[in-house]
Order: C-alpha cells, then sequence, then structure tokens
C-alpha cells in the first residue's frame, strides 16, 4: 500500500467523497488495524467506534478468523460448488439454524446485507403469490431497488424514486397504522419488514406490543413476517438476534456485515421450517433465486468462526455487562449537558442524540457546504470533535442529530473510558457555542 493508492481512491473511486473527507479533515490514511484500534501511515492510533457499521464484531484482524481463512485455503476443496452439492454452506446453515433454535429451517447465501433482505423479499412474494410488502418508516435496508423501496424518504432514496416498487410505509411504532394496511391490502400482504432495533433513524427499538400486534396480523392474513438483523444481530445487542430479547420470533430474517467479520463479503437469509419451501420448492424454481458467489467456501469458513463466537453466552453475556457499564458512565457524564437530549443503548448498540445549536455559524452554508442545507450540523459537528480526540466515529444516517455508538464487540473498558472523555468534551464544546 502506497500513498498514491490512497491518491488512486480519491481519483476512480469516489472522487465527492474524497474530496469531502479532506474538506472536513478527515482524510486519514489508515495503514494498520489491529483489535479495536486504526493506525495511520505516522503511526498515530484511533480507536474505532464505527467497526464498519456493525461489519467488525471481533474487531479488527481477529487471530480466530485469520486462522478459519487459512485453513479454508489451505483445505484444496474448492472455493465455488457451482451446480454441486455445496458442504461449506451446508455447515454454515447448520450453525446458524442451530443457534437460532431453528433445526429445520433454511438458509440462502448471498453477498451482503441489501441481498440478504432482496431474498426476504423475494420469498414473501414467492411463498404467498401476493405482491405487497408493508415496511416500517425510518428504515435502512439496503441500496438495491428491491430494499431501496423499504428505505426511509431522502437522500438514499429520492434519487431512485421513479424506478422503485410501489411497497406499503406505516410509521415507525404505530399499532394502528399497521392495522389499517392489513385491512386495506386484505389478503394481499406477502409480508412486513421491520428491524427490531432501527439503527440509522437515532437507534430506536419497535416496542413488544407492536411486534406482538405484526406477528399475530401476519398469522391471521397468512403473511410472512421478517425481520432485518443486518446491524443488530449477531450480539450486537447482547443477544445473538435482537428479536430474542422480545421473545417475538419471525418468519425469516436477514443477516450480514458482521457474519463475514470484516473480512469476507456474506449475507445470509435464515428461514424458519417450509418458508423457503413454499417459495422455491419445486424444481422449475429450485434455482431462480442464485447468487454466483454466494456460500463460497472462504465466506463459510468465516462465517462459521464469527458464529462459534458470538453465540457463545459467556461472550453475549459480556457484552451486555459491558454495555451497561458504558451507557451508565455516558449517561452520567453527559447529564448535565445542554445540547444532549437523550442517551440510549442495547448492548454495545446506540446513540447520544444531541440537541441543535441556533449559533448562526453553525450551519452547512456558514461551513462552506451548502448542499447539505437542512440537515442538522449537532452530529457532524460532534463527531469532527471526536476525530480530534483520535476517535473515529459517525451519525447514524438517517438522523445526523444521533451520534451511534458501535465499537467491536471486544471493545475494552479502557477504550470505553476514553470514549466517554472524548463524548464528554464534544458535547462540551457544543455547549459552549450554543
Amino acid at each position: 500500500m502506497t500513498a498514491g493508492d490512497f491518491d488512486a481512491y480519491g481519483r476512480y473511486v469516489n472522487p465527492a467523497q474524497a474530496c469531502f473527507l479532506a474538506m472536513v479533515g478527515r482524510g486519514w490514511r489508515f495503514a494498520r488495524a489491529e483489535g479495536c484500534a486504526l493506525f495511520t501511515e505516522d503511526g498515530e492510533r484511533y480507536d474505532d467506534w464505527l467497526a464498519g457499521f456493525g461489519a467488525l464484531p471481533l474487531g479488527h484482524d481477529p487471530p480466530a478468523l485469520r486462522a478459519a481463512m487459512s485453513e479454508a485455503i489451505a483445505s484444496g476443496a474448492p472455493n465455488l460448488y457451482s451446480e454441486a452439492l455445496n458442504p461449506a454452506a451446508g455447515s454454515l446453515a447448520e450453525k446458524l439454524l442451530r443457534a437460532t433454535g431453528w433445526p429445520q429451517g433454511n438458509v440462502h447465501f448471498c453477498n451482503s446485507g441489501a441481498e440478504a433482505v432482496e431474498t426476504l423479499l423475494k420469498t414473501a412474494i414467492a411463498a404467498t403469490g401476493r405482491s405487497v410488502i408493508v415496511y416500517v418508516s425510518g428504515g435502512y435496508h439496503g441500496c438495491t431497488l428491491g430494499a431501496l423501496a423499504c428505505m426511509a424518504e431522502g437522500l438514499y432514496r429520492s434519487p431512485f424514486e421513479g424506478a422503485m416498487a410501489r411497497f406499503i410505509e406505516v410509521a415507525w411504532g404505530d399499532v394502528a397504522a399497521l392495522e389499517a394496511a392489513f385491512a386495506a391490502h386484505a389478503g394481499q400482504v406477502a409480508g412486513v419488514l421491520a428491524e427490531v432495533v432501527q439503527v440509522e433513524s437515532g437507534v430506536r427499538r419497535l416496542s413488544r406490543a407492536w411486534l406482538e400486534a405484526a406477528r399475530q396480523l401476519c398469522n391471521r392474513d397468512g403473511a410472512l413476517l421478517l425481520f432485518d438483523e443486518v446491524q443488530s444481530g449477531l450480539g450486537r445487542t447482547g443477544f445473538l438476534w435482537s428479536f430474542e430479547a422480545e421473545g417475538i420470533e419471525p418468519d425469516a430474517f436477514a443477516v450480514a456485515k458482521g457474519l463475514g467479520g470484516g473480512w469476507v463479503a456474506i449475507g445470509a437469509a435464515v428461514l424458519r421450517e417450509g418458508v423457503w419451501t413454499r417459495a422455491f420448492g419445486r424444481y422449475d424454481r429450485a434455482e431462480i433465486h442464485a447468487s454466483t458467489m454466494g456460500g463460497n467456501r472462504l465466506a463459510c469458513a468465516v462465517g462459521e468462526a464469527v458464529v462459534s463466537i458470538v453465540s457463545d453466552e459467556g461472550f453475549l453475556r459480556a457484552v451486555r455487562e459491558r454495555g451497561d457499564r458504558l451507557w451508565a458512565a455516558l449517561r452520567e457524564e453527559l447529564s448535565s449537558r445542554e445540547c444532549v437530549e437523550n442517551v440510549c443503548g442495547y448492548g454495545l448498540l446506540g446513540a447520544v442524540r444531541l440537541r441543535e445549536s441556533e449559533h448562526p455559524w453553525l450551519t452547512w452554508e456558514g461551513m462552506g457546504m451548502p448542499d447539505f442545507a437542512g440537515k442538522p450540523t449537532a452530529g457532524p459537528i460532534a463527531i469532527d470533535r471526536l476525530g480530534r480526540k483520535r476517535v473515529l466515529a459517525q451519525v447514524c444516517g438517517h438522523d445526523w442529530s444521533s451520534v451511534r455508538v458501535e465499537p467491536p464487540l471486544t471493545v475494552d473498558d479502557a477504550a470505553c473510558e476514553r470514549f466517554v472523555t472524548a463524548m464528554s468534551a464534544a458535547t462540551s464544546f457544543l455547549d459552549g457555542v450554543r
């Protein structure tokens, strides 16, 4: 890796992003990573509190995943099993299903969270013979057109509005709106798609009452209940899957990001017994939803190692306990800050929501970036202040007033203390310019 490679990214991959990062002082050139830390070319250490948007549950370069990859490569077995039985996919599928408690279910492998969500949508449509998908407002389900049709309105969605499916949006957490959608489309709903913990809209959790209503309505009407666990699954909330905390099970759910441990691209749709068969169980349908690289040996080997580690009850207990300490420390440290509206967290996933400043300089126009006019500035300013303390963090995609808290699940108490100190300094600055 050379200095020219970093420059090449800005020229050949994403020029606008590279220019923006340079403008806001975030054009960092990370040359090494280990555990929960990133190191620049000059050896400066940064704590990673973004973890690849949850794709690094075990941190950077974990020895267990390196060993799993080395063993898979050295085995001499095929990496792809085109038109043949795939033992790598079979082994990981069995491990996922047993960990979930669905030993008679099925798993479809792909390469990303968006593809896994596409699988949920297509499975619901194929299994029911219906075309209506009901989804919850404020979600983030991926950027392919099918998944984008269930995306919150705004930057990610608006340029492609004319090409997307016409799915039905219901207000987040509104049971009456969900009931009305089923009443208006009786016998037409193929599935309901939701995130139990909705990350990009400020890290908010659907109530047990809403989840119970969704489950009952789907049962009554013959629709499938579909959960997106791409960011909230694999131990992130202190449970293997976020829906376990409420005891409401879906018919199928999507997982990705952390399943590849930050090393390989992998996504999966995990389905209860009979769901895949209803959708694709005929011979003429057995291969109509496929993915060339889905279920490749290398990705499955890493996935098995990840599931083995994060499904261990001792590991999950440690995530819950570390998260409890972190949220308690943040609430205590930030309790007197006028700019802090709320601190919420589940395991090692959460957000600090900030109130906007009324200072006339703290606008996007005033900072020379009018393209973002109308968007909140408090979160991005806090991110800048965290960066000055060598903490890599980011706002929530649909709520720029919220600083997401999403470190590797292996983060230690010392790093948590540094994060609390950095957040204290960032919010102190915001209070000073209100």
